[in-house]
């Protein structure tokens, strides 16, 4: 029963997300498709990318002493925050790598942005999480779609700390995902040494995203 009521409630997702977007791009006078062409390579591509994100946060969880912990918290929120935004970006034509990248050069805003919901799931049972983020999730698909990320650190300009003559900057762009990706990489090599039918259009995909960044 849980999962059946988990499983209709995920229905409603992404008619919230093109009716959020549709009122957006009105507010903005601008006429948008809300249709989304996506091939099997790329699904699957996105697939892979989603599980090496479980993976990843369980492999520093586990190998990094005293803050595996706490780096799996903060890549939890990075993940939750793109998992927000991906409906809008799917609607706005961006390829997975472009997504990442520009995670990677808004982290402080996306970090942020995923710490309330990160925060709300990350410590409790997966069934529990599972029925939080599920009441929770459509509101924060709606705020990603009216939100604008800024630059962490704008036009490369020093911050300055209060009074103190030490002057600091925060990096325009931090790799979020570096290990991510080169888990991603682990997988399309394996692909490509096993083979199969759907092997080569996979490869592919990944090519012809790397090509358009």
């Amino acid at each position: 029963m849980y999962l059946t009521l988990l499983g209709l409630n995920g229905q409603f997702f992404g008619p919230i997300a093109e009716k959020a977007y549709q009122v957006q791009a009105r507010n903005n006078n601008r006429t948008v498709s809300t249709n989304i062409v996506s091939s099997m390579a790329s699904t699957i591509y996105t697939a892979i990318f989603y599980i090496n994100c479980s993976v990843f946060a369980a492999i520093i969880r586990s190998l990094v002493p005293y803050f595996g912990f706490w780096l799996a918290f903060l890549m939890n929120c990075a993940v939750m925050a793109y998992y927000c935004f991906e409906y809008k970006w799917l609607y706005m034509g961006w390829t997975l790598e472009r997504r990442l990248s520009y995670v990677e050069q808004h982290w402080s805003f996306f970090l942020g942005f995923g710490l309330p919901l990160t925060v709300l799931t990350f410590f409790l049972p997966t069934l529990y999480s599972g029925a939080v983020f599920g009441l929770i999730y459509p509101c924060y698909v709606i705020m990603a779609t009216m939100a604008t990320p800024k630059p962490a650190s704008p036009y490369d300009q020093p911050v300055a700390s209060g009074g103190a003559r030490a002057e600091f900057s925060l990096p325009n762009k931090v790799p979020l995902f570096y290990g991510v990706r080169k888990l991603d990489n682990l997988v399309i090599l394996l692909v490509r040494l096993v083979g199969g039918v759907h092997a080569d259009s996979i490869v592919s995909e990944e090519k012809k995203m790397a090509k358009l960044e």
